[in-house]
């Protein structure tokens, strides 16, 4: 999970000053910014934080206590959040590319202020003093000190001057490569132009809603609601392997540079502070603990899926080379997609094209909520409020036993020029207490590139989409129902290889038959999905299971390769490399991926396994819905209260004991997919 799930400190920008006045007029969020705005207002908000910072420092240390120093720091950083204002959020998501480059250069600033304001000692020896007291302290509060105490020393606090001196001027320059590798993913553009012929296998549907050029061609772009209907149905292995080409080289060469220039910072930062490497500095306080336990999770993994990818390998290139008579041994890039959809759909009978006929996104999502909303005891309403774009919806969450208001809920789902280019959870607001006692109702948005209404049809979601769809409303229901009272650890302010289990586990629910039927309608006749085409989907699940999770282990173990490195390694290389070790397929030469692995560079940074160490805790967290009904509102209450709401409040493996009554175990997981635990 990458960090715009709650909006990364050093990464956002301060709105400050009349700004922040005008951020929460009437009680909820205004995004009328303007990029002249930016500067002074961060300026503003910076001022008021450090002059917060100076007032803690002077309380006497005989006079310290949770609230005038902890809670005091807190507090200081809450206020500077609470100004923060739409800045860093609408740098992905506004139309205005003016607006977008202020921000960008605004965050650049940021990140150097915020690297001084994390390394004041006086600040550091104010909290150490309190922390030495060995306060009695309440359970959510002790761990929000004990956090606080290895933030400090992950912040160079236990170095002399000069290593300090040096872990700052290393730390922003570290800042700067990875906000510029973002923008440079956001905002590169490529295209390949097609002819009639070349969008054999592709509907009209496709073909029209494409830019038609003036030579009477069609472009394709590189995103995804382009990139994967191509890549899937177009019969032209040219066209194909021309795009996927391009597509592995989005972010550009500079991305590679960026990339591993970061990596050595990141190496130095990590020695700097005492530690081997870059791994061992991010895991000490996740739940894996240390880069062996994650190493042999992903190595004990891939033992077990690697016979599984190299059978469904095998039987593809065997279906390829039966259909165009030839004798290959291998399947490229450019192929995989598109063999394994024909496959599916002459032998298993699943045509996602077909499918996604059922699927008009309003019948998705209203199912979607009313699911979810009966299962955790919430409504939503649809909110009158301002939006930063025609295409966002907004919502009111509430509670469904006393009508309370609990969050406010957006979707942006639709891309558009300059627009962030994946699907993602945005905290805007964090849920808190505040100073006054009062609660912060929490803002939440889901952003996402799906199919754009066409003239005169609906947006139509591949099942995939719809998957996604449910994944990221996980994040959204983890950050509105979070009864947290400290923003550091509200909602998904939980352990990197924690924070994915609730998205991944309402994945599950997309392929339950009776939710399949709820959520979906075809958009000419109204029927549902029929029960025939259901039982084909779902029999068809694990079609590619082992290639599909296979691949996240490789991303797994390559981020890990790249943070456990002595020296810095060619990236382009080693990913060419361990993909041919684990995988077993080629990669096109002249193309580098990892430009545009954004999770390695922004929050995911020795923490990619966390999918596959979440997707082992949610399968296990499922089965409890599974065994007692996926509809049944206790198990789903008891889910709230066990998980969504805490938050950081708990350490994660509690949670996990309080929800199922034990450990995790990884066997749900693997029967999931079609493995037996032969442990």
């Amino acid at each position: 999970m990458k960090k715009v799930l709650t909006g990364v400190l050093i990464l956002a920008t301060a709105a400050g000053a009349n700004a922040m006045e005008n951020m929460f007029k009437d009680g909820v969020l205004h995004f009328d910014y303007k990029a002249e705005e930016l500067a002074p207002a961060e300026a503003a908000a910076r001022a008021r934080l450090e002059k917060d910072l100076d007032a803690l420092v002077a309380i006497a240390d005989n006079q310290r206590t949770f609230d005038n120093t902890v809670l005091g720091y807190e507090r200081a950083f809450e206020r500077y959040g609470d100004a923060l204002g739409m800045s860093g959020f609408l740098s992905y998501v506004s139309t205005d590319k003016n607006f977008r480059d202020a921000a960008l250069a605004l965050q650049m600033q940021m990140s150097q202020h915020m690297v001084d304001i994390a390394t004041r000692r006086d600040v550091y020896r104010a909290i150490k003093a309190y922390a030495d007291t060995k306060p009695q302290l309440e359970p959510d509060q002790a761990l929000l000190l004990k956090d606080m105490m290895i933030g400090f020393k992950n912040s160079g606090m236990e170095l002399n001057d000069e290593d300090l001196e040096t872990f700052k001027k290393l730390n922003k320059e570290k800042a700067q490569y990875i906000i510029q590798f973002d923008k440079n993913i956001q905002e590169y553009k490529d295209y390949l132009d097609v002819t009639d012929a070349q969008l054999a296998g592709l509907g009209e549907d496709y073909k029209n809603k494409l830019e038609k050029t003036p030579e009477g061609k069609y472009r394709v772009t590189l995103d995804y609601p382009d990139y994967v209907p191509f890549m899937l149905n177009s019969e032209s292995d040219e066209a194909r392997k021309e795009l996927e080409y391009k597509y592995n080289r989005r972010g550009g060469a500079e991305n590679v540079e960026l990339l591993e220039k970061t990596l050595t910072l990141r190496r130095q930062i990590a020695q700097l502070l005492g530690y081997k490497n870059h791994a061992q500095l991010k895991l000490e306080n996740r739940m894996a603990k240390n880069p062996e336990t994650v190493e042999k999770f992903l190595k004990d993994l891939q033992k077990r899926l690697k016979p599984m990818s190299k059978e469904e390998d095998k039987n593809l290139i065997a279906y390829k080379n039966e259909k165009k008579g030839s004798k290959s041994r291998t399947l490229y890039p450019y192929e995989s997609g598109y063999w394994a959809n024909k496959y599916k759909k002459e032998n298993l009978d699943v045509d996602p094209e077909l499918i996604k006929e059922y699927f008009p996104s309003d019948v998705v999502i209203d199912g979607m909520l009313d699911l979810f909303g009966n299962l955790f005891g919430i409504a939503f309403e649809p909110a009158d409020i301002p939006v930063w774009h025609p295409d966002v919806k907004a919502f009111k969450i509430v509670n469904k036993d006393d009508g309370a208001l609990v969050a406010y809920f957006y979707m942006d789902l639709y891309p558009r020029e300059g627009k962030y280019k994946h699907a993602a959870c945005f905290d805007l607001v964090e849920g808190h207490e505040k100073e006054d006692g009062t609660w912060q109702i929490p803002f939440v948005a889901i952003v996402a590139n799906m199919n754009k209404p066409a003239a005169g049809a609906p947006s139509l979601l591949k099942h995939g989409e719809v998957s996604t769809l449910f994944h990221e409303f996980g994040h959204v229901l983890h950050n509105a129902l979070t009864k947290a009272r400290y923003s550091s650890q509200s909602g998904t302010s939980v352990s990197w290889d924690f924070v994915e289990t609730p998205s991944q586990m309402l994945e599950r629910w997309a392929w339950n038959p009776q939710v399949l039927k709820k959520i979906s309608k075809h958009y000419k006749t109204g029927e549902p999905l029929p029960d025939e085409m259901i039982e084909k989907m779902i029999a068809a699940k694990n079609f590619g299971a082992g290639g599909t999770y296979l691949r996240q282990d490789f991303f797994a173990q390559y981020d890990m390769k790249l943070h456990t490195a002595s020296k810095t390694p060619d990236t382009t290389k080693t990913y060419f490399t361990l993909t041919k070790k684990i995988r077993g397929l080629p990669l096109t030469k002249g193309t580098y991926p990892q430009a545009s692995f954004g999770h390695i560079m922004g929050g995911y940074d020795a923490g990619y396994y966390g999918y596959l160490w979440s997707e082992v805790i949610a399968q296990d967290f499922f089965g409890e819905f599974e065994k007692n009904g996926v509809f049944d509102t206790q198990t789903g209450l008891k889910f709230r209260r066990e998980v969504l709401e805490k938050g950081g409040t708990v350490e994660e493996e509690q949670m996990v004991q309080n929800f199922l009554g034990r450990k995790e175990s990884i066997t749900p997981f693997l029967k999931s997919i079609g493995l037996e635990d032969d442990k």
